[in-house]
């Protein structure tokens, strides 16, 4: 793996990992929580789905298309804790890869969430250096409040952009910031679509305690 494309995925970590921690100041709101188990249709995509590794019983279930070549960084989730799985396409020519992140947040209202998400993520990038220009989509996944959330990603020189899918999802009695980080190179077309498919495909589901009860 390329020492470029390896920093790239760390910085966009660590701005991404910036952006949760900010959400320690959240105030805390019930009005509007995503409440586990409340779910409703989630977007089935034709690709394998890969079972996302939690932390406890009680932590959502998360599952996440696979498509063919993609495989597990174990390096990159090394480098966090809180980095379930990441994914990467070793065959790509340029930056590729997929990273599905989770923290527990202060009990607060999911448009809270996002908006103290997106001041911790424009902090991260102007950080490490990298415009701050972001744009946010509403938009529920498998029931739940998400917002697609896309911004310039990595050194000037690459071109790279990236996505982050979040959401927000209450189980255990905690509640839940997921984000799906995705890296990609805007001039591969063939690696757009697989990623596109990867965090359109993407499934929140209620945890083992839950389905057990």
């Amino acid at each position: 793996m390329a020492a470029t494309h390896r920093r790239s995925r760390i910085v966009l970590t660590t701005a991404v990992a910036a952006a949760a921690v900010s959400l320690s100041a959240c105030t805390a709101v019930v009005d509007g929580a995503a409440v586990a188990g409340d779910r409703g249709p989630c977007t089935h995509v034709d690709a394998p789905m890969l079972d996302v590794p939690a932390s406890s019983s009680s932590e959502p279930r998360m599952r996440i298309p696979e498509p063919l070549g993609w495989q597990r960084d174990t390096e990159l989730e090394d480098y966090d804790s809180n980095i379930r799985l990441a994914l990467w396409n070793p065959h790509a020519a340029g930056e590729n890869s997929v990273g599905v992140m989770v923290w527990v947040v202060p009990d607060a209202n999911p448009a809270a969430i996002f908006d103290k998400f997106e001041m911790g993520l424009v902090k991260g990038l102007e950080h490490e250096g990298l415009p701050t220009d972001v744009t946010r989509t509403a938009n529920t996944l498998c029931g739940l409040p998400s917002e697609m959330i896309t911004f310039a990603a990595a050194d000037s020189a690459t071109g790279d952009t990236a996505s982050t899918l979040a959401v927000v999802a209450e189980s255990g009695g905690d509640t839940y910031l997921i984000t799906v980080l995705q890296v990609v190179d805007p001039e591969d077309q063939a690696q757009l679509r697989e990623t596109e498919t990867m965090l359109t495909g993407f499934e929140v589901l209620p945890s083992a305690a839950d389905t057990q009860t």
